[in-house]
C-alpha cells in the first residue's frame, strides 16, 4: 500500500483523467429515458401542463452544434396534445434550429418514442439540423 502525504499534494500535481466520450446514440438514449419519465408524470390527458426540456452538451466533432435539446410543448390549438421537438444550438451564436418529431396525445408520443428506430431517426434529424446551422 502506498501512503501519500496529503499536505504535499496540490491540485496542480493531480492530473485530470479525461472523461470517456459518450457516443451520440448513448446520449440520445439517456435523454429519451428522462423524457419518457417526465412525459408519463407531467402530461395529463386534458388540461394544462408546463413545457419542459432535457438537453445535453454535444461532444461529437462531426455535429455542428453546441448543445442538443429535446422538448415537449403544449399544442395551443388542441387540448391534451403536445409537440415533441428537437433543437440544436449553434456553436458560436445564440441561434438554434429545431424540428417537430411528433404531435399528439401523451400515449401517441410515448409509442413513437418506444419504436425500435427512434434513436436512428433522432440521429438523422440532428444531422439535418447540424447541416442547417452550418449554412448560417
Amino acid at each position: 500500500m502506498i501512503k501519500y502525504d496529503i499536505k504535499k499534494i496540490s491540485e496542480k500535481n493531480i492530473r485530470m483523467i479525461p472523461r470517456k466520450m459518450v457516443e451520440i446514440s448513448e446520449q440520445i438514449n439517456q435523454i429519451t429515458a428522462k423524457m419518457k419519465g417526465r412525459i408519463e408524470k407531467e402530461i395529463p390527458d386534458t388540461g394544462y401542463f408546463r413545457n419542459f426540456a432535457e438537453d445535453f452538451e454535444n461532444k461529437n466533432k462531426n455535429i455542428y452544434a453546441r448543445a442538443i435539446s429535446m422538448s415537449i410543448e403544449k399544442d395551443e390549438n388542441i387540448d391534451g396534445h403536445a409537440l415533441l421537438l428537437l433543437s440544436a444550438l449553434h456553436p458560436s451564436m445564440n441561434i438554434d434550429a429545431s424540428s417537430m418529431l411528433v404531435c399528439g396525445k401523451r400515449d401517441d408520443i410515448l409509442s413513437f418514442m418506444n419504436k425500435e428506430n427512434f434513436t436512428k431517426k433522432v440521429e438523422e434529424e440532428i444531422i439535418k439540423l447540424s447541416n442547417s446551422l452550418k449554412r448560417i
